[in-house]
């Protein structure tokens, strides 16, 4: 069976967003999907995050990984980590490469990022494929940050016009994501 597992942002819940469509949509294409809560979310932390995602039981071995915002981080966190396997396909949904060039709270983000930067050559060799899927208004996440990972990465980039960042906080579409859903069936 195939797997998938799907990461919420900050201050975000599996029950938000288009998570819940996304994870049916993937049933439907036969996944088995597992969507965390994950912990203290306000303030991403990626040891915490790494520690609870190993200790839920889940077999992350060749799935299909998808991120929203700092949950995005979070799969490079996660590939940097020693600890977890080589996944299938990480797909990040508005990320981005460090606090600068940002208008947000940096102390909430002190423990998302590694220092100096990411170990890009670990990275890449824990994931078959990795995707970005950036818009090109994202108030919170630049875009340019998102190109930055994907040209280190030797990712696949999918830039949308005018979506902001994939949520409903900003766009009350985002009880879905279509779009997201033809991307992965066409990898």
């Amino acid at each position: 069976m195939k797997r998938a597992v799907i990461l919420h942002g900050t201050d975000g819940s599996p029950e938000a967003n288009w998570f819940p469509w996304l994870k049916e949509e993937l049933k439907k294409l036969g996944y088995e999907v597992y969507v965390p809560n994950l912990p203290n979310n306000h303030t991403p932390n990626r040891h915490v995050y790494n520690d609870f995602l190993l200790k839920s039981g889940w077999d992350f071995s060749d799935n299909l990984v998808v991120g929203h915002s700092s949950g995005a981080v979070s799969i490079l966190n996660m590939l940097s980590d020693k600890r977890f396997p080589k996944i299938d396909t990480g797909i990040l949904v508005g990320s981005w490469a460090r606090m600068d060039e940002t208008d947000l709270d940096r102390e909430q983000f002190k423990d998302l990022f590694p220092e100096p930067n990411f170990d890009f050559t670990a990275i890449k060799a824990k994931a078959n494929k990795l995707i970005f899927v950036h818009s090109d208004d994202d108030p919170y996440c630049p875009i340019d940050q998102a190109r930055y990972l994907c040209n280190e990465l030797a990712g696949e980039f999918h830039e949308f016009k005018g979506m902001q960042h994939f949520g409903v906080k900003l766009n009350p579409r985002f009880t879905e994501f279509p779009e997201l859903l033809e991307i992965i069936k066409r990898d």
